[in-house]
């Protein structure tokens, strides 16, 4: 079994200081890395009709705007409903001051 230096000096040229490929054993592979690489990209790729795909971008771009207009009303809503809380808290305490002050006794001195 050759080395690892060995394997990858005759596969990609590296360590080529111990073995020197011929430019045509370069090619063959550099061409046979070609073809690999275009019939990996043709099984990954699907031919779309180009309405079909301007169809599906104009939905993504709905949904992204649809997203970000969510995301704005809810911050929105949370703001109301914090200064609901608050409005509310001040109202009770406003009442209960009110309910101690009319409780209080009123004595007038002239």
């Amino acid at each position: 079994m050759s080395s690892y230096e060995d394997r990858m000096s005759e596969k990609y040229g590296f360590f080529g200081d111990n073995k020197k490929m011929d430019t045509d054993e370069q090619t063959q592979i550099s061409q046979n890395e070609d073809t690999q690489e275009s019939q990996v990209s043709d099984e990954n790729n699907l031919i779309v009709p180009l309405e079909a795909w301007q169809t599906v971008l104009n939905q993504l771009g709905n949904l992204h705007e649809a997203n970000q207009l969510m995301a704005e009303a809810r911050e929105r809503a949370a703001k109301a409903e914090a200064e609901a809380e608050f409005l509310r808290e001040k109202l009770k305490n406003t009442r209960e001051q009110l309910d101690t002050a009319s409780k209080k006794k009123k004595f007038f001195f002239f």
